[in-house]
């Protein structure tokens, strides 16, 4: 099968699969929002921590404002808007402890800092990889893959980054160690089904605390 590609100078190649990744953007002209007099960017809207814009009683949400592009993203700054509306002022979305998968073979997910980041905002970073070779469950599967965790030294978990057939499915765990601040000390007593790739999340946090069970490599 194939696919095959012609160049605007003529050229013409051929490859086994082609990747289109040119990004994506905002479809806000010639709606009105300038002309409302709504703040916008490059075609996004600007809004605060509340998806409020500078005009009163508008707010934007979703892919027309600067935020991860994720649906999951949308829906939850929905909610925030119609509990803004609704007077219970909701708490702010933290954007770093919003989970992010890419729905490629092997998977990919994380939730929370990558190290360089940590390490911009001034943590004393650890780091621990966990390589999937050492998971029961993985083994069954046939992939391979690894957990990094960067956390502050003696304190909480930062990021969380995995590689791996079905890893998104551990993110809801990882997000929840990030938001809550919890530490490798924290995780590392929780007992995790076997066998299961959730074993792989524990089992990083035992190893990062000092204590590690199945090591591989």
């Amino acid at each position: 099968d194939g696919v095959s590609v012609s160049l605007e100078n003529g050229k013409e190649f051929s490859a086994d699969i082609l990747l289109v990744a040119v990004g994506r953007g905002p479809v806000s002209a010639n709606l009105g929002y300038e002309e409302a007099g709504i703040s916008m960017d490059r075609g996004y809207i600007l809004v605060d921590d509340k998806c409020r814009t500078n005009v009163p009683g508008i707010w934007a949400v979703g892919d027309l404002i600067p935020t991860l592009q994720l649906a999951h993203v949308g829906f939850g700054e929905g909610i925030l808007v119609a509990e803004e509306i609704a007077g219970l002022n909701p708490r702010p979305i933290n954007y770093d402890g919003v989970p992010r998968v890419t729905y490629s073979d092997p998977e990919v997910a994380s939730v929370g800092l990558t190290t360089a980041v940590a390490k911009d905002r001034g943590h004393d970073v650890v780091e621990l990889t966990y390589d999937l070779a050492g998971n029961g469950k993985a083994q069954i599967l046939g992939t391979s893959g690894s957990i990094k965790l960067v956390a502050q030294k003696d304190g909480p978990v930062l990021g969380i980054h995995m590689v791996g057939a079905r890893v998104g499915e551990l993110l809801a765990e990882a997000q929840l160690i990030f938001n809550w601040e919890a530490s490798a000390n924290d995780v590392a007593p929780l007992i995790h089904a076997h066998p299961t790739l959730s074993e792989a999340m524990g089992e990083a946090h035992m190893a990062l605390a000092g204590k590690p069970l199945h090591a591989h490599g």
